[in-house]
């Protein structure tokens, strides 16, 4: 592990370069997406300390030493397999769910204090003043993008579940511009449909939203907004904080804009009355 030999060579290197070296060991997932130049900065040394550190590491430059990093916050694994095996751990307790409700707890709270205020109140303000928006999330991140949008129609109008498998995404991409915000969920394993069509929403000028597993996932480098739900030893142990995190956003837009949601509601109410509901039950 890299940490591992950060930790065992840090005694040995020059004031500036043990200064990058703990900077690497606290945040590895800022190191993954700096510049040598930003880290230098951040530091308080310089570009050229940050080159000679990864020299000292072993690396050929700074490039493969963030490569290193990457590999290793991608390769945690995040398949059932790993959900059962952690389950087990807690012993087959006939009130077994408190105790898989209270780890929910707990990653929603670690998640709540990685949330930046500032980025939250910007992906606030761009998905209320967008000409459209589009939602997407593939495979097992459906569920979530599903529900987010259908909260947010609560909000405004011009809210789009995108479906790759059934459209052609060169279509949703059609009326997508630097009017339109695109919200992505991108998790562990990560898609390469998912990274190309976030990609494609950057070019043609879309304010992208990420919601991954990593400040330093691939989507990464297509966001505007990233927010990262890195608690929980699988992917399925994410789906607490995940759908708090989106309440939590969907609040906040209602909280921003409250008479069109008051107005939303009410239009919808006079559709639902005896339409979708057995009346007296």
């Amino acid at each position: 592990m890299l940490k591992g030999l950060v930790h065992r060579e840090i005694l040995k290197l020059p004031r500036g370069q043990r200064k990058v070296a703990e900077y690497v060991m606290e945040r590895p997932h800022e190191v993954a997406v700096c510049s040598g130049s930003e880290l230098g900065e951040r530091t308080g040394t310089s570009e050229s300390t940050v080159i000679r550190f990864s020299y000292n590491m072993g690396f050929t430059g700074y490039p493969a030493l963030q490569k290193a990093i990457r590999e290793e916050l991608y390769t945690p694994e995040s398949s059932f397999s790993d959900y059962q095996d952690d389950k087990l751990t807690i012993g087959e307790e006939s009130r077994i769910f408190e105790k898989v409700m209270e780890r929910d707890q707990r990653a929603i709270a670690e998640t709540a204090r990685g949330i930046d205020p500032v980025q939250l109140d910007r992906a606030v303000r761009e998905i209320l003043t967008a000409e459209n928006i589009s939602v997407l999330g593939l495979r097992a991140s459906y569920p979530a993008a599903s529900w987010l949008a259908l909260m947010l129609r609560f909000v405004r109008d011009g809210v789009h579940v995108m479906h790759p498998q059934a459209e052609d995404p060169a279509l949703s991409m059609a009326l997508t511009d630097s009017r339109s915000v695109v919200i992505v969920f991108s998790f562990h394993r990560y898609l390469k449909e998912t990274l190309e069509i976030t990609d494609l929403a950057k070019k043609k000028g879309a304010f992208v939203i990420g919601i991954s597993d990593s400040l330093s996932a691939p989507v990464s480098a297509s966001c505007d907004v990233l927010f990262s739900i890195e608690s929980g030893a699988s992917t399925v142990d994410k789906a607490a904080p995940l759908f708090s995190f989106l309440n939590a956003l969907v609040a906040a837009l209602c909280v921003k804009n409250p008479a069109e949601v008051k107005k939303r509601q009410e239009a919808a109410r006079e559709i639902d009355s005896g339409f979708y509901y057995v009346e007296g039950i």
